[in-house]
């Protein structure tokens, strides 16, 4: 993967006092083997995947803090909500690359 934790860290704008090294490498490398389960990544990472890796890494920060990934739970109109597991910017950049299974 062409990403490196710099790049990254650029791209999530969150600072090092806030989130260590060790835990940004942890989620950039479960994202990257995320996408690699799920896609067929080419040799030379094109654009589109190395997008979906950023934001997967950005949902999983803005998760990090959260019980059970819900959030509004003082000031939800109707109660807590979850964060939802599918995310459509992810989906429109792996599309091209999923690997379809048929069973």
């Amino acid at each position: 993967m062409a990403l490196d934790l710099a790049a990254v860290r650029a791209y999530v704008q969150v600072p090092a006092p806030v989130l260590s090294d060790a835990d940004l490498q942890r989620m950039l490398d479960t994202a990257t083997a995320d996408q690699a389960a799920r896609c067929t990544v080419p040799e030379t990472v094109p654009a589109p995947l190395e997008q979906a890796i950023l934001r997967r890494v950005q949902r999983e920060i803005a998760a990090r803090n959260l019980p059970l990934g819900m959030v509004g739970l003082d000031a939800s109109e109707y109660g807590p909500a979850r964060i939802p597991y599918y995310d459509a910017l992810v989906d429109e950049h792996e599309r091209a690359y999923r690997t379809q299974v048929i069973g």
